[in-house]
């Protein structure tokens, strides 16, 4: 996997939205008349639109597309102006708004609604990506003062809103990053980058999951990481990204270059060493590569910066016991090179030093004490390491804190694998109370009972010690079954695929004990 967690964790730092594309330039909004039905909608109509033009046009941060230019775009369309009465098709709305090179465009209905008051609905067009946000309709009298709040209130929103619906789509794909559910990962990622294109973390990310060789999307990585470039060629992570697209392509010579770039723009890039360490490896002078940094720290034996490429090649070559040694002294040094720190932990899991990579997890955790997946991640080494008590108490925390789904799934794989099964019940039941009837709360659920049924299931010795095991299995599978089955949406096949599976496990397992009570019979 070539994306660290260090990187996941850095994508929820990218969600800034398409409204705050430049920080010195001015978000360009257009508002399109809202549609109405009769004389007292037009009249909320036309006041809205004048409250949202002054409220823009106070906001420093925005720029106003006056009503002619707007109308002018639409009649470039072909779409009449004086057809606003009857609101606009969302495609016009967009192609006016790429015309006027928007960054976002505001349109609607109103209509009239109960107790005399007006119901509102009202659109986020972003053109840059095709994608609308749908926002809850508003309700208001026939009165200035509520028309003029409301207006107020969708300025004060764009941003939340735009926002929110990116933000929910990084979480999505960050837990598909740690599962490595490459094809889900993409797919949020994509959702992300639909409602805002500037999300530059999330650009990285879907551009190295099309590096994955499970994925293998090389030119479609390409392109992503071409386009970064256009806009900063000095960015050193797209540089190393250019390199893995050569090195996936078999031209490790041009890799090497863009290697080197890197390593010259960032010399504490450590994707860019062990980029160039696998170029080196293509070209067949990786031991070339550590037999000079070798000789050169000989002659300098305290010189960092020969130590950190070196501990990188090791790495790469998965000599992890000669690794280590270089990465503590370089971060003895320097603490705060997290990425490094990073593969320092990933050197100890290899060689099932638990103990050693939990503490630096706890380093690695302090850097950014309120990120979720490291908390996530320091409480797994934790666990391994045999330290259930502060992995749980970690965990325990998050939970009170967030009510983070993943810490409720970690928390009950501790109690599963330490043996306590009743407090692992128990914390599927909270987990089914903190997210009642949620479509991944109950796939996880379901997930969890079918994995660990499946497995158990497998046992294939035919004699009568085994019998609990297969009714164990058949016990968990009805219950991964039951969790399943309430499964909505894109998981739904999914789901339906592992129940399926899982009724086939439940019946060779009903066979076996068939088989075996009628043998022992």
């Amino acid at each position: 996997m070539r994306m660290t967690i260090a990187a996941v964790c850095l994508a929820m730092l990218a969600c800034s939205t398409a409204i705050a594309s430049g920080e010195e330039d001015a978000t360009l909004v257009g508002v399109v008349p809202f549609g109405y039905s009769g004389s007292d909608s037009r009249w909320i109509s036309e006041k809205l639109y004048d409250y949202l033009k002054d409220g823009f046009d106070d906001e420093s941060g925005y720029s106003f597309i006056s009503e002619g230019d707007l109308e002018d775009a639409f009649e470039d369309l072909g779409f009449n102006p004086s057809d606003f009465e009857y609101g606009v098709p969302p495609d016009f709305v967009m192609n006016a708004g790429i015309a006027l090179e928007a960054d976002i465009i505001l349109y609607g209905n109103v209509f009239p609604s109960s107790d005399e008051s007006f119901q509102v609905l009202w659109n986020i067009g972003i053109p840059n990506s095709g994608n609308t946000v749908n926002i809850d309709p508003a309700f208001v009298p026939k009165n200035s003062d509520p028309v003029r709040q409301l207006a107020e209130e969708m300025i004060a929103s764009i941003e939340e809103q735009v926002g929110g619906r990116a933000q929910q789509a990084l979480e999505q794909a960050e837990y598909s990053l740690r599962v490595e559910n490459w094809s889900m990962a993409i797919m949020f990622l994509k959702q992300a980058l639909s409602v805002d294109p500037g999300l530059l973390e999330a650009r990285y990310q879907l551009a190295e999951v099309y590096l994955e060789a499970a994925v293998d999307s090389v030119d479609k990585a390409l392109s992503v990481f071409e386009d970064i470039l256009l806009e900063d060629p000095s960015s050193s992570r797209a540089l190393v990204g250019m390199g893995n697209v050569y090195l996936a392509q078999e031209d490790a010579s041009a890799a090497k270059d863009y290697f080197e770039q890197a390593v010259e723009l960032d010399s504490e890039n450590a994707d860019a060493y062990l980029g160039l360490a696998s170029a080196y490896q293509a070209l067949g002078e990786l031991d070339q590569a550590v037999a000079s940094f070798e000789g050169a720290l000989a002659q300098n034996p305290d010189n960092l910066s020969i130590k950190f490429p070196l501990s990188l090649l090791y790495f790469q070559l998965e000599q992890y016991d000669q690794a280590i040694p270089y990465m503590e002294d370089v971060l003895a040094a320097n603490p705060t090179m997290n990425a490094l720190r990073y593969r320092l932990i990933q050197s100890y899991v290899r060689m099932s030093q638990y103990g050693n990579a939990a503490d630096n997890a706890v380093i690695f955790l302090e850097a950014s004490p309120d990120d979720a997946q490291r908390i996530l991640y320091t409480a797994q080494l934790e666990s391994w390491a045999g330290r259930t008590s502060s992995a749980v108490s970690r965990l325990e925390s998050l939970i009170g804190a967030t009510s983070n789904r993943e810490a409720y799934i970690l928390l009950a794989t501790i109690y599963r694998d330490s043996g306590q099964r009743g407090a692992m019940q128990g914390i599927f039941s909270r987990l089914s109370s903190a997210y009642p009837n949620d479509p991944l709360a109950n796939y996880m659920m379901g997930a969890f009972y079918y994995q660990s049924g499946t497995n158990k299931a497998r046992v294939s010795e035919l004699i009568a010690d085994n019998l609990p095991t297969w009714n164990a299995a058949i016990s968990e599978l009805n219950t991964a079954i039951n969790y399943l089955s309430q499964v909505t949406g894109y998981r739904a096949a999914d789901a339906q695929t592992m129940i399926q599976a899982a009724n086939n496990s439940i019946s060779l397992c009903e066979e076996k004990i068939d088989r075996v009570e009628r043998y022992s019979t």
